[in-house]
């Protein structure tokens, strides 16, 4: 499986621009300015990466899933992580809504170690139930309980729909601060699975 979207054009960056719900006045770029997360710039409407060297964002996230269940990031050490914000209400997160649903399953049907989970932003359950199963989302999201759980990643995700990819070692590895398709997503997600495979490499040459 590969497929890397690593760069856009300015005409590409407008349109991925224009595919954004936003609750903030401020861009990424002064959002993370004002920050402390240090060795990661942004910026509106751009798809990003980062090299294994360069990361040094450690991402934090727990709550409760739509169906009462704990679920934690930490948890889910020694897999990518792709933890995608959304919100029914927001016309992207609906139209991205097949890809990523289709990328968690080929992903899941490969066996490769990659874990999926949705964050819902503004939602009762009932809706946010009800949106996960007109789009047949293969994965758990985490209950929206007035903010706390979306505090938890800070200046990370201002825009709806927001999707991260956190390393094995759960350390932000990129991130897609609009509406993502799944060509993208894979290529993203594929390569930091390619990073862990090129330490675990690495690690068994030096022994």
């Amino acid at each position: 499986m590969r497929s890397a979207a690593r760069a856009v054009g300015p005409a590409a960056l407008l349109v991925l621009a224009l595919g954004a719900c936003s609750d903030e006045g401020t861009s990424i770029t002064e959002q993370m300015r004002a920050g402390d997360q240090k060795g990661y710039v942004a910026g509106d409407g751009t798809i990003e990466r980062l090299a294994p060297g360069e990361r040094s964002t450690t991402v934090s996230l727990s709550g409760t899933t739509l169906e009462d269940e704990d679920w934690s990031l930490e948890d889910h050490r020694g897999d990518v992580v792709v933890i995608n914000v959304w919100g029914a209400w927001c016309g992207p997160c609906t139209a991205e809504a097949p890809d990523l649903a289709a990328a968690a399953t080929a992903f899941e049907e490969a066996g490769e170690p990659v874990t999926f989970i949705g964050v819902n932003d503004r939602d009762s359950i009932p809706s946010a139930r009800a949106f996960e199963d007109k789009h047949d989302i293969p994965y758990p999201s985490l209950a929206y309980d007035g903010g706390r759980t979306l505090a938890q990643l800070g200046s990370l995700a201002p825009f709806r729909p927001t999707t991260l990819v956190v390393d094995a070692e759960g350390q932000l590895a990129a991130r897609v601060g609009v509406q993502v398709d799944e060509s993208t997503l894979t290529g993203m997600v594929q390569d930091v699975l390619d990073d862990e495979a090129g330490a675990a490499d690495g690690e068994g040459a030096g022994g």
